[in-house]
């Protein structure tokens, strides 16, 4: 009689262990900055990879684009579980049982707009990715009303006061979030959250009328500001609806861009500041600085004028106050030739990378784009002559190792044997990591690339421009590197890309089926590995546990 009560006590305190040892993964790349790094998962390492197995795959309602955040030890009514929370393509909040993917509950904001009505053209999508509140009670998803929505975290209860829904857009059709929500907590202490803007993915050309923005939402007073990177003088503003172009209305308008390009007769549209890197909006702690990367659009604030685009901005973590230029900026002197070949340097958010031994600059980040190369940048002072509206400026440049664009957001180990930093990167090509090192004369930190990095993985050919070894953004946790792409779910040591664990399970690419992934990307917390495919599917592996059988 003793055994049963033995064992249902050893269960209770193995669940109250469990309770209090849960780690959370908040927004896109666990923490403000977009590190991908999580220094809170012991469970799971280079030790034991190698057993994880698949938990569970669910099918979800919809397709699921950007990446997961999850709650842990969330009370709910039948105890304290985990929580995850994804956001469908149609604007959709998910949460489910992390354990078992169980629906927990779903919110779809009503709206009378068209964009948010299940009869929509389909062509209304969003690619975010959710973000949840520091203060853990509260989970934040984009909806294609043009709101960002807020809910509480156990059941889902939407918040309509204090300012909330809050306006991100007033042209939903035609101004996407592609990026993930980002929240930060700004040096006065105040905690913010970030929403970006890009151009409809379905139109041509980087046509249709949209201009790349932030909003910044200061979660403590439920006031906000605007940052518009096209028209910036314009202050404060949410544009409307070009329709005609000028408004018959005198309400705010931005033109469209337009470009003249090679041997075309006429001018043509081209983008306007998207910012639909993964990341979104990069916080900086030792600047206390938000970076935004614009897209493809005209750049004219060398010469006086206010539009942004192919550049990174920066802006006021605290961003309580109207501005009309950024703090900060830095522009490739080749933004022409980046415009006219839409070659984005905003395909991918910055990435804060540690000042490596000798370095003179503490606040360094690593910029990458679709014209294939890698630049580094002083964040106190990015195009070196102490305000914004200059060309040039870089610490240093070069192409990416494996070669062809970046869309995906890098990230940055740190060897515990040396402390050397590599920066590692995956695309459609593969993965690579290259030290971060100093510049013997200027004491400027350059990657080492002499030839090659320190280790480069990049597979074998199989489907268009993807390869077995290519993927999406990756994650750090516990010394193993993950990522998800054409060959399934994979883990390499980051000290030698030497593949550690795969599962293909969701199936591998061919000569005839593409990557199973675009936008998703993998978390990992909890001794378990999370990442939803493009088909609507989430998978879920588990590492070694106490109980295999699945006890909680």
């Amino acid at each position: 009689m003793l055994r049963p009560v033995v064992f249902a006590a050893s269960a209770a305190i193995a669940c109250i262990i469990q309770a209090a040892d849960a780690a959370d993964w908040l927004q896109f790349g666990f923490d403000p900055a977009h590190s991908g790094r999580n220094p809170d998962e012991t469970q799971l390492g280079a030790a034991n990879v190698s057993n994880l197995r698949l938990r569970y795959s669910v099918a979800l309602p919809g397709t699921a684009p950007g990446a997961p955040v999850l709650l842990g030890s969330v009370p709910l009514a039948g105890g304290v579980r985990d929580v995850l929370y994804l956001t469908l393509e149609n604007g959709t909040l998910l949460a489910l049982d992390a354990a078992t993917g169980a629906t927990l509950w779903s919110r779809y904001p009503a709206s009378s707009n068209a964009c948010a009505l299940p009869t929509a053209d389909d062509q209304c999508t969003t690619a975010s990715s959710p973000a949840i509140d520091p203060n853990r009670q509260f989970v934040y998803g984009y909806a294609l009303d043009g709101f960002v929505h807020k809910y509480t975290v156990a059941d889902g209860t939407e918040i309509t006061t204090g300012g909330w829904p809050q306006l991100a857009t007033l042209k939903p059709e035609l101004e996407q979030v592609s990026s993930a929500l980002a929240i930060a907590t700004a040096r006065n202490g105040n905690s913010y959250l970030y929403v970006v803007h890009s151009g409809p993915a379905w139109l041509p050309d980087d046509s249709g009328d949209y201009q790349g923005h932030v909003t910044a939402i200061n979660l403590g007073t439920g006031t906000q500001v605007v940052f518009n990177a096209v028209c910036s003088d314009a202050g404060n503003v949410h544009f409307v609806k070009n329709d005609p172009n000028p408004p018959i209305t005198q309400t705010p308008d931005c033109p469209q861009q337009q470009m003249n390009a090679p041997n075309d007769p006429g001018p043509m549209p081209t983008g306007d500041a998207g910012i639909w890197g993964r990341a979104g909006v990069t916080y900086d702690a030792g600047t206390d600085r938000i970076f935004l990367s614009t897209g493809n659009g005209v750049y004219d604030a060398n010469n006086g004028g206010h539009n942004w685009s192919d550049s990174v901005i920066a802006l006021p973590a605290a961003l309580d106050a109207a501005m009309t230029q950024p703090a900060d900026s830095y522009t490739p002197v080749n933004y022409v030739n980046l415009m006219y070949y839409d070659l984005d340097l905003g395909s991918t958010s910055i990435t804060i990378v540690p000042a490596p031994p000798g370095s003179m600059l503490p606040n360094i980040g690593a910029q990458s784009g679709k014209d294939g190369n890698v630049r580094l940048l002083d964040l106190n002072d990015l195009s070196g002559m102490r305000q914004p509206g200059y060309t040039g400026g870089e610490l240093y440049v070069g192409s990416v190792p494996q070669g062809n664009e970046v869309k995906t957001q890098p990230l940055v180990w740190i060897d515990p044997n040396n402390g050397l930093s590599m920066l590692i990167i995956v695309n459609a090509f593969g993965v690579s990591a290259s030290q971060v090192t100093t510049n013997a004369q200027r004491h400027f930190p350059a990657l080492i690339q002499s030839g090659s990095p320190n280790w480069i993985n990049t597979g074998t050919q199989v489907y268009g421009s993807a390869t077995s070894a290519g993927g999406t953004s990756p994650v750090l946790v516990d010394g193993v590197l993950y990522y998800a792409g054409s060959s399934g779910v994979t883990a390499l040591d980051p000290r030698t890309g030497a593949t550690l664990w795969n599962d293909a399970s969701m199936g591998a690419a061919d000569a005839t089926t593409p990557s199973s992934f675009r936008k998703q990307s993998v978390i990992v917390a909890n001794n378990r590995l999370f990442i939803a495919d493009n088909h609507g599917t989430l998978w879920v592996y588990q590492g070694d546990a106490v109980f295999a059988n699945g006890f909680e």
